[in-house]
């Protein structure tokens, strides 16, 4: 079997406004083969921008375009096209967008091994530990505290295990984000665990109080406080908050995840499927964090193509409590497959279809799709 195209199909809501919303806009690549296979990934970034890296034609050996790259190569090789793509993008890649990138084409090409041999991804990964899994609901804060209640008992009431609150106004007055955090917990009751997901960096001195100050409210991990670069900031952290701290979804490979391990000191990592490398580099990340006794909790705020992604790579993590459900209502996240995927009771089973398990609904892409 032979790469005979890849293809890109960028989606956008009629109306995007800037917000920590990142299903107003969404790219999808499908590999095609000469056997008639197509494989389906999504990449988790800026559309366009990685499109671009995906089509361009480059002339210099380390600055090549990454369908050049793949055209009449066999899919089934994965590790290897994953090496050849990172070789031959190393004068402009290495990490972030180029990452971003070969994450989608990573996770489609994933889907055609499975659709190669009738098989769900997770089983031919081979270290399967389960095939359900209990999911937080993760939402956008809403402005006022009496919302943020609403939603988390909501959700709660949902059957979701935990209820995650994140971006919106977090993070401009810390003590109105503890006062929000006690409400919440307040609604909730102690057996829903409640995540808070900053987002946006706040200074070293406030992260800290505010570890300190919502450990008082059984916070089960402080989600991205700090800058992704600060390994100073993130040890500091980690030392003093008696509130478990978390981060990396906007980490990319391997290198990159040690890094936060081995310098920030970080005991919760977060890779996302479809910006750290897709599955082949996850998988490695997750083996190094592993090795160190480190939890990996995927992010995974996208579609359904992300979600079914990230359950199969899920499988194979030795401890890992959750996944991360996005309880959003956009049509780019409800109706992107014909059968999409949803909690029952707060549970979600892994897809037992070959590859991915899923099937795009062509409607809502003919709805969506910009040339």
């Amino acid at each position: 079997m032979k790469i005979t195209d890849i293809r890109t199909r960028f989606l956008a809501l009629p109306a995007p406004e800037i917000s920590g919303d990142n299903l107003q806009d969404l790219l999808i690549v499908q590999v095609h083969t000469d056997a008639g296979l197509t494989g389906i990934g999504e990449v988790h970034t800026n559309p366009l921008a990685a499109r671009a890296i995906i089509e361009t034609a480059g002339y210099h050996t380390s600055s090549r375009g990454l369908k050049e790259i793949l055209i009449g190569e066999n899919p089934l090789d994965i590790g290897r096209l994953w090496d050849k793509m990172y070789a031959l993008t190393q004068s402009y890649g290495r990490r972030g967008l180029l990452i971003n990138a070969i994450s989608g084409i990573d996770i489609a090409l994933w889907d055609l091994l499975g659709k190669s041999l009738k098989a769900p991804i997770y089983r031919l990964l081979g270290s399967c530990r389960r095939t359900s899994l209990p999911t937080y609901a993760s939402d956008l804060t809403p402005p006022t505290i009496a919302e943020t209640v609403m939603l988390a008992r909501k959700h709660a009431a949902a059957g979701f295990r935990g209820v995650k609150i994140g971006w919106g106004k977090l993070g401009s007055d810390i003590r109105e984000d503890v006062d929000r955090v006690k409400k919440v917990r307040e609604a909730v009751g102690p057996s829903v665990d409640i995540m808070v997901d900053l987002g946006m960096p706040v200074p070293r001195e406030d992260a800290i109080w505010l570890g300190r100050a919502m450990a008082e409210h059984g916070v089960y991990f402080l989600e991205e406080p700090l800058s992704p670069d600060d390994m100073d900031g993130w040890r500091d952290l980690v030392a003093q908050s008696p509130t478990p701290i978390a981060t990396g979804e906007k980490e990319t490979t391997r290198h990159g995840f040690a890094e936060l391990i081995d310098r920030g000191g970080l005991r919760i990592i977060q890779p996302d499927v479809a910006r750290a490398g897709g599955i082949t580099e996850c998988l490695r990340i997750a083996a190094y964090a592993e090795a160190r006794g480190v939890r990996v909790i995927p992010h995974c705020w996208s579609s359904d193509i992300l979600v079914a992604a990230t359950l199969h790579l899920i499988t194979t993590l030795a401890d890992c409590p959750f996944l991360e459900f996005n309880v959003t209502d956009q049509p780019l996240r409800t109706d992107l497959l014909r059968s999409p995927i949803r909690p029952r009771d707060g549970i979600v089973a892994v897809p037992e279809g070959p590859g991915l398990g899923i099937e795009l609904n062509e409607a809502t892409i003919a709805r969506y799709e910009v040339a």
